[in-house]
């Protein structure tokens, strides 16, 4: 794609999101009812399925649901509001409590520093003492004639029934509006609940056939998710909101239920949920207890039944199944807050969750999944190549040594070494890495490799030493192993021939020759096997080649190919395999149990 394409291609992009958060925001009358039933239909479509599993029709099934979800939302809601009712009228009784706080709190900054920092302020506020023009001329001399400016006309007294008036009309129409959102939210439930599958086939038939399988393994994966984080994140806030209501209880604050209810509920808004609880608490106890103990008893307890919960009940029950993470969650919730507001905060999970899984089903999009999935696979090969990119070599080595330390020789040539000779050879072949780079690169590792070589050498003598005389080793199997491109196959080949057990020697042919010349090279030799490494990129061709020969050649000979790769990069096998190869591996342990399995 030339620049100008690509250029207009990006524009397009950036404008199409524009617009479709302009659509966001302009169409929220719509869109919120519409996203905040789909969150219900999430919610309640796994109780809907276990009903009619048990043999109820889905009909029954669904009203039996929607009525006992939506009533008991409803009575909940009755009963907080006269909580909340009665808290607003006995918050008064508490006002000289309050004032008393706030008094405390003023003559803690009457002392020390604060102070003196308060009186260098007063002090270069003050007008300067220098005399100005009215101390010189003197004040302005009355006129008696002039007639007196009437003073301004009083302001008329506050109509107190008028702003009783606008306060219950701001009141009813926030109430009706809520009540009308709630009824169209019911009927978007019980319609989605009720055409789900057909809903489901519109959007898939809308999208295209061409895309049939990525389509409907998004909407399932994006389904499953936010179901068990809806089922998952409501039991834990339940448990904490039945214990928090127990506690406040022994600690003696009022109007359990409702703090209860209220943790439960806004613990779903990711971050700001839990501050909002505990903020109101520290409040309320400090307006209705007269000493500190209450309240320090209600800081220690939030606190630590938070702490409590998010380090070992939500990782017991869940863990991350929602599979964002904590920056991309953070980022969500600023977003969708700006967009929606206070429901945006409450959306902005199960949103983000459904864009994550659409973006990773498209190749396009992948990077969304990349910049926002939770836990990415970690890739300690990368950090092995930008060392020896950088010149680090001490950093690489250690990075080597703490890996064979940790995890073994295997599991460090094929998790670390071996990918970063992958991603060498790849960037050499796409032009990213010039040659003189590419072959630093390389005698870089192969310098980490010899010392680690030498070291599994020595630990090998200094056991054989400490186990004493053995039995005379007996002839090797001769493997003839033959680098397609060089340096990066004979360095794999070099690590497999250190994974293979004494009773079996590979010979490495590493230099420049044509087909030919290794063709003669093997029928001199006359080895039991061939083993091929064909490290992408623009291998194939060169291994088909080889081995078609190899075979016309020597029909009963085993060949071995190594397609070694980046992790998570698949190879076709077959196209090797019907070009003569016995078997067509790409891993060190895969190539290393083949060879072992020629010794029985």
């Amino acid at each position: 794609m030339d620049p100008i394409n690509r250029t207009l291609s990006y524009f397009l992009k950036f404008a199409g999101a524009l617009l479709a958060i302009a659509a966001l925001y302009l169409g929220r009358d719509i869109l919120i009812p519409l996203a905040l039933a789909s969150l219900f239909t999430f919610l309640l479509n796994p109780l809907v399925k276990r009903l009619c599993r048990w043999g109820i029709p889905r009909v029954l099934s669904l009203a039996t649901v929607t009525i006992v979800c939506f009533s008991s939302l409803a009575l909940l809601g009755w009963l907080l509001g006269g909580e909340l009712a009665n808290l607003a009228n006995e918050l008064p009784n508490h006002r000289s409590n309050i004032q008393r706080r706030i008094e405390s709190l003023q003559k803690i900054g009457e002392t020390g520093i604060i102070q003196r920092m308060r009186q260098l302020v007063g002090d270069v506020s003050q007008p300067s003492t220098l005399p100005d023009a009215e101390a010189l001329v003197g004040p302005p001399t009355p006129n008696p004639t002039a007639t007196p400016t009437p003073p301004p006309p009083a302001a008329p007294p506050q109509n107190g029934e008028s702003v009783l008036m606008k306060a219950l009309n701001m009141v009813v129409s926030t109430l009706a509006d809520s009540l009308g959102m709630a009824a169209v939210v019911i009927l978007f439930v019980v319609f989605m609940l009720l055409r789900l599958n057909d809903i489901s086939q519109r959007v898939v038939r809308l999208v295209g056939y061409s895309r049939l399988t990525l389509t409907t393994k998004a909407i399932d994966e994006a389904g499953d998710r936010i179901s068990r984080y809806l089922l998952m994140q409501g039991t834990v806030n339940a448990i904490y909101g039945l214990v928090l209501g127990i506690g406040l209880t022994v600690i003696g604050l009022p109007y359990v239920l409702l703090w209860g209810v209220l943790a439960t509920i806004l613990r779903f808004i990711p971050y700001v949920g839990p501050w909002i609880v505990t903020v109101l608490l520290v409040g309320l106890s400090l307006a209705i207890f007269d000493g500190w103990q209450q309240p320090l008893l209600v800081i220690a307890f939030v606190a630590t039944l938070e702490l409590l919960t998010n380090m070992f009940l939500e990782p017991m029950l869940y863990g991350h199944s929602v599979g964002l993470s904590d920056f991309a969650l953070l980022l969500a919730v600023a977003f969708w807050t700006w967009l929606w507001g206070g429901v945006g905060l409450l959306l902005a999970t199960p949103l983000t969750v459904c864009i994550v899984v659409f973006c990773k089903q498209a190749p396009s999009l992948e990077w969304v999944g990349i910049l926002m999935a939770d836990n990415p696979p970690p890739q300690p090969h990368l950090n092995y190549y930008q060392d020896h990119l950088a010149g680090k070599e001490d950093s690489a080595q250690i990075l080597l040594e703490s890996s064979l330390r940790n995890d073994g020789l295997e599991s460090t040539l094929e998790g670390l070494v071996l990918p970063a000779l992958a991603l060498t050879r790849h960037e050499e072949v796409l032009g990213k890495l010039d040659h003189d780079e590419a072959q630093h690169i390389y005698q870089s590792m192969r310098a980490s490799l010899t010392l680690l070589k030498d070291e599994v050498e020595s630990a090998a003598a200094e056991l054989a030493l400490a186990e004493g005389p053995s039995d005379p080793p007996q002839p090797a199997l001769q493997i003839y192993g033959r680098a397609l491109h060089g340096e990066p196959d004979a360095q794999a080949l070099e690590m497999l021939a250190l994974l293979l057990p004494k009773t079996l020697a590979m010979e490495v042919s590493a230099q420049p020759r044509l087909i030919g010349e290794v063709m003669l090279d093997i029928e001199n030799k006359k080895p039991a096997m061939v083993c091929i490494s064909a490290m992408p990129k623009r291998a194939q061709l060169d291994a088909k080649t080889l081995c078609r020969r190899l075979r016309s050649k020597r029909p009963d000979l085993k060949i071995l190919v190594c397609r070694w790769g980046l992790p998570g990069q698949e190879h076709d096998p077959k196209s090797l395999s019907e070009a003569g190869a016995t078997w067509v591996v790409s891993s060190l342990k895969e190539a290393r149990e083949v060879l072992e399995r020629r010794l029985e």
